[in-house]
């Protein structure tokens, strides 16, 4: 019973890490549907607002189920060196991915970021940033890497790894092998940054500096 009780946590926590980035696609959708190429500035800041407030309850409910304590203690020199050494392994995957996804597909990049790339493109530059660069990384983190091997496989880490990373890869909508091996690869460097530190803000770091680079490109670009 305790095991059907976590796995609906994390369905919780999945469904409410997808309030905040499910709004402002249908919002998005809304005004092109009627001839809007952006979304209005006044609208805009309600999302902000939004996407604040969702992170702020995702980051209070991973606290009181002991996912993370979320003080400042896990910024350790040994910590940090997981998290470079993870971002630079990471860098290069998305590079050799991508690389190998052009020369065997023609494609320029994932569908995933293709598909954020034409969704942000024009809006308001916090609500991307705040959306890519802090919200994906607080909330899929306590998702993947705290809920799933944290929670429901706490005492089968192994399996818990590979079905995070399964999972991540599945929910960036990858379309192909290549694609899904990008971002399951890329799982898999947090979810041992998160097994190895035992601190899943050492991993929210590892994919916020991944972020932050898409996030910054979408931003001025």
């Amino acid at each position: 019973m305790k095991t059907v009780k976590n796995v609906c946590i994390v369905i919780g926590l999945f469904l409410l890490s997808q309030i905040s980035m499910t709004t402002f696609g249908l919002v998005k959708y809304y005004y092109l549907e009627a001839g809007e190429s952006y979304i209005p500035s006044l609208v805009s800041y309600g999302l902000i607002a939004l996407v604040l407030i969702n992170i702020g309850l995702t980051i209070w409910i991973a606290k009181k189920l002991r996912l993370a304590s979320f003080t400042f203690d896990w910024s350790t020199k040994r910590n940090w060196l997981w998290i470079v050494g993870a971002f630079v392994l990471g860098r290069i995957i998305a590079i050799v991915g991508t690389l190998f996804l052009q020369a065997n597909t023609g494609q320029q990049t994932t569908a995933n970021d293709a598909a954020l790339n034409n969704i942000f493109s024009g809006e308001n530059p916090l609500l991307i940033f705040l959306l890519i660069a802090v919200a994906a990384p607080v909330m899929e983190e306590i998702v993947f890497r705290g809920g799933i091997i944290g929670l429901v496989f706490k005492k089968y880490q192994i399996a818990g790894i590979i079905v995070s990373i399964s999972l991540f890869g599945l929910a960036h909508t990858a379309t192909s092998w290549i694609e899904f091996a990008i971002y399951a690869l890329i799982g898999l460097l947090m979810a041992l940054v998160y097994v190895k530190t035992k601190r899943l803000e050492a991993a929210i770091a590892v994919h916020f500096l991944n972020n932050v680079i898409g996030a910054i490109a979408m931003m001025f670009l």
